[in-house]
C-alpha cells in the first residue's frame, strides 16, 4: 500500500509525496516541463547531462563520486523524455531508506541535489566548456544511432510522417544540425530561462516523513521564478482527409510497418479504459488477434503488436515482415480490426486482455521510479486515477464498450521501410 499527496508550493512548482514502506531506498525526482519546440528541443536534451557532469560545489565526476559514496552509495541520473507534446527533463536521485543507517543522509542528499541543478558548474558566464564539447558529441552520436533500431526507427518516421504539422513530430534528443551552433554561454543562459519559466514537479517517493519532508523541500530549493509559462499542447480530436502512404527505402533484410490511427479518445475521457482493453485484444500480447492470427496461424511476420499514445489519441501497429509479405500483412492486419468492429471478440480474449492489462498496471507499484514516474503524468494531465481506480476501470469494461471505441478509430499512416 502507499499514500500520496500532492501539494503546491506556488509559482507552478508541485510536490508529490509517495509514502511507501517495502523498499529499502527512496527516491528523489525532479521534472521540469518544456514545450516541444524545434527552437529548443537540441537545446534541452544536453542539459540534464551536463548538470550531472559537475556543480560549483562537485566539479568532477570524481568528487560527485566519492560524495556520493559518502551518501552510502546514492546515485544520480538525468535524463530527456516526450509526453505528447510535452518535452520532460528530469533528474533523479535514489538513497538509502535512513532507517537502515546510523545517521541521517536525507537533508544532505536534497542539498547535493539542488546544487547539482540550481548551482551548476558555470565558467566565464558558461557552463564548463569541456563537459559542454563532451556532451554536443555524445548526442550527435545519440541522434545518428536512432538508425540502428529499425523497429523504433519505423515507429518514430511513422510519427513524423502522421504528425508533420504537430508538435509530437519533433524528436525529443533534438536535431544534428543544431548541435553546431549550440555553446556553453548560449546553453546557461537558456538553462536559466528553463528554471525561470518552466512548471516544475518535485516527486519524492519512499518510507519518509511528509511534514520533514516538506520543510526540507521548502528551505533547501530555491528556483528562482519569473514569467511561467502554460504547455498548451495541440488539438488531438480531428477527421482523417486520407491515408497517408510513406515508403522508405534501406538496406534491409527485414521490412518493417508501422501503421497510425487517430482513436479521438482523450485520455481523460472513461472511453480511454476501453480504448487500452481494445488494444490489448488487438495487439497487446500472445493473446491477441494480431499475434494469433497473423502471426502465429499465417506465420507473416517476426512481431507484431499494437500500442496507445497516451498523449495524443493514437494507436500504432508495428510489425516486422518478409518484405514481398506486405499486400497480405496490411489485409490481415485490418481484418483484425474489423473483427473487433463486428464483435467478434471471444470472453476468453476480453479476460485475458483485461488481466494483461492489471498485470502491467500492478507491475508499477514494484518500482519506486515506476511509482514516480506515474503520479507525476498523473498530476500534469490533470487526471485524479490512482492504480486501484484504474484496475477497477478496467475490470468493468464490457465487450460492447470495446466495440463502441471502434468506430472513432481511423487509419491515418502506413508507413514501410523496405530495401
Amino acid at each position: 500500500m502507499h499514500k500520496v499527496e500532492r501539494i503546491n508550493l506556488g509559482d507552478k512548482i508541485n510536490l508529490t509525496f509517495i509514502g511507501v514502506d517495502k523498499f529499502k531506498t527512496n527516491l528523489i525526482s525532479v521534472y521540469m516541463q518544456r514545450p516541444l519546440d524545434k527552437k529548443e528541443v537540441t537545446k534541452n536534451a544536453l542539459i540534464p547531462n551536463i548538470l550531472k557532469s559537475g556543480s560549483n560545489k562537485f566539479k568532477s565526476q570524481r568528487e560527485i563520486s566519492k560524495k556520493l559514496d559518502n551518501l552510502y552509495g546514492a546515485g544520480i541520473y538525468a535524463d530527456i523524455a516526450k509526453k505528447g507534446d510535452m518535452q520532460i527533463l528530469s533528474f533523479k536521485m535514489s538513497i538509502t531508506d535512513e532507517t537502515y543507517l546510523d545517521e541521517k543522509i536525507l537533508k544532505e542528499s536534497l542539498i547535493f541535489l539542488n546544487d547539482m541543478i540550481n548551482d551548476p558548474l558555470v565558467e566565464d558566464g558558461g557552463f564548463n566548456k569541456e563537459y559542454v564539447d563532451i556532451e554536443k558529441n555524445n548526442l550527435s552520436d545519440k541522434i545518428k544511432s536512432r538508425i540502428n533500431d529499425k523497429s523504433r526507427y519505423a515507429l518514430e518516421r511513422c510519427i513524423e510522417e502522421m504528425c508533420k504539422d504537430e508538435k509530437f513530430s519533433i524528436y525529443e534528443y533534438g536535431y544534428e544540425e543544431d548541435i553546431e551552433s549550440i555553446n556553453e554561454k548560449n546553453l546557461y543562459d537558456h538553462y536559466k530561462n528553463i528554471i525561470k519559466t518552466s512548471p516544475i514537479d518535485i516527486v519524492i517517493a519512499g518510507n519518509l516523513d511528509k511534514d520533514k519532508v516538506l520543510e526540507y523541500i521548502k528551505n533547501i530549493f530555491k528556483f528562482e521564478r519569473e514569467n511561467v509559462i502554460d504547455i498548451v499542447g495541440d488539438n488531438n480530436i480531428g477527421t482523417v482527409e486520407s491515408v497517408k502512404n510513406v515508403v522508405d527505402k534501406m538496406d534491409v533484410t527485414q521490412g518493417k510497418i508501422t501503421l497510425g490511427y487517430r482513436t479521438n479518445i482523450d485520455y481523460k475521457d472513461d472511453r480511454y479504459y476501453s480504448l487500452m482493453v481494445y488494444s490489448s485484444i488487438l495487439g497487446g500480447g500472445p493473446h491477441s488477434k494480431l499475434f494469433v492470427n497473423v502471426r502465429e496461424k499465417e506465420s507473416l511476420c517476426y512481431y507484431v503488436y499494437s500500442m496507445i499514445e497516451k498523449y495524443k489519441s493514437i494507436m500504432f501497429i508495428s510489425s516486422g515482415i518478409e518484405i514481398d509479405k506486405y499486400d497480405k500483412a496490411i489485409e490481415l492486419i485490418g481484418e483484425q480490426l474489423e473483427k473487433i468492429k463486428k464483435s467478434e471478440i471471444s470472453n476468453e480474449e476480453i479476460v485475458n486482455s483485461k488481466n494483461s492489462i492489471i498485470n502491467s498496471i500492478n507491475s508499477v507499484r514494484d518500482s519506486l521510479n515506476s511509482l514516480s514516474d506515474f503520479y507525476y503524468s498523473q498530476g500534469i494531465s490533470g487526471v485524479n486515477e490512482n492504480l486501484d481506480s484504474i484496475m477497477k476501470k478496467i475490470e468493468n469494461v464490457e465487450i460492447k464498450d470495446v466495440v463502441d471505441v471502434s468506430s472513432d478509430i481511423t487509419l491515418d499512416t502506413v508507413y514501410f521501410l523496405r530495401n
